[in-house]
């Protein structure tokens, strides 16, 4: 029961936080309709985050500033900064992301778990500098992370245009026709186009290691629990997001990311956490 208060305590916290920013700092574009799941989508987006906030509390090896630091990195670098750095990236596609905007796309989910996790941390009983417990410590060398870097380039592009771009919704948004080039053609038109694209990604499959170290190197238990852990976060922490509406996708463009965000990243953080423990285990 006391475990149950505690969670529903900061599922509220967390809601309330969660508007708090969007009141303060309102969004420039208005949505003209909202599907009728919206509510729930929003339920379902609220639940999600309290769980993995509540769950890196709880299994990092971390106390204190170093825990609020660990999760702040890999709650708000997975989930916010890495889908709003490629919004950045392609955002001749949505002219409604003006600069000022995409500055608050960053800040709002900021402002929330800046506020929210020291809060958890203390409900839960791990704002205390305590002794930890010793557990098996994963890393990856340099090597490894250039090669997993490449290894996200080539999935990045495979599953954007096996999953996302068999769409019709997405290619018209990205591209103004419903055209379908073919995967090779389709290749040769992104490259001419966007010339700094392969660094680019080769840069975000950097930061997007860099963004989850903590858990990582942190994560207690066994190697397939990491694994497992690397899988669902980097797949649904960021794809969760797509399943509300905002005003800047539509919702066909939106549910299409969402299935090439789950399974590529899915894939991603398959490796990732396959690399970083196959020498501790």
């Amino acid at each position: 029961m006391k475990t149950l208060l505690k969670f529903i305590l900061l599922l509220f916290t967390f809601s309330v936080l969660l508007i708090l920013p969007n009141i303060l700092i309102p969004l420039n574009v208005k949505m003209d309709t909202q599907s009728e799941y919206n509510a729930l989508m929003l339920f379902v987006l609220l639940l999600t985050d309290v769980v993995v906030l509540i769950y890196l509390i709880q299994r990092l090896n971390l106390r204190g500033m170093k825990l609020f630091l660990g999760v702040l990195i890999t709650f708000w670098g997975i989930q916010t900064f890495m889908t709003q750095v490629e919004t950045w990236y392609f955002r001749e596609a949505i002219p409604a992301v003006t600069n000022v905007e995409l500055r608050n796309l960053f800040l709002r989910p900021l402002i929330t778990a800046a506020i929210f996790i020291p809060i958890a941390i203390w409900i839960l009983g791990k704002w205390k500098n305590n002794s930890i417990s010793p557990f098996s410590q994963t890393n990856l060398s340099g090597k490894e992370m250039a090669w997993l870097s490449v290894a996200y380039v080539i999935i990045y592009f495979v599953f954007g245009y096996f999953v996302a771009w068999q769409f019709e919704a997405v290619r018209i948004f990205y591209s103004a026709t419903a055209e379908n080039l073919g995967f090779m053609g389709q290749l040769k038109q992104t490259l001419e186009t966007k010339y700094f694209i392969i660094p680019f990604q080769l840069l975000r499959g950097l930061l997007w290691i860099i963004m989850g170290l903590p858990l990582i190197i942190y994560l207690k238990g066994s190697r397939t629990e990491k694994i497992l852990a690397c899988v669902l976060l980097y797949s649904f922490l960021p794809a969760i997001q797509l399943v509300v509406d905002n005003p800047f996708m539509p919702q066909p463009v939106r549910l299409a990311h969402f299935l090439e965000v789950v399974t590529s990243n899915g894939l991603f953080g398959l490796m990732i956490g396959y690399v970083s423990t196959r020498r501790v285990y």
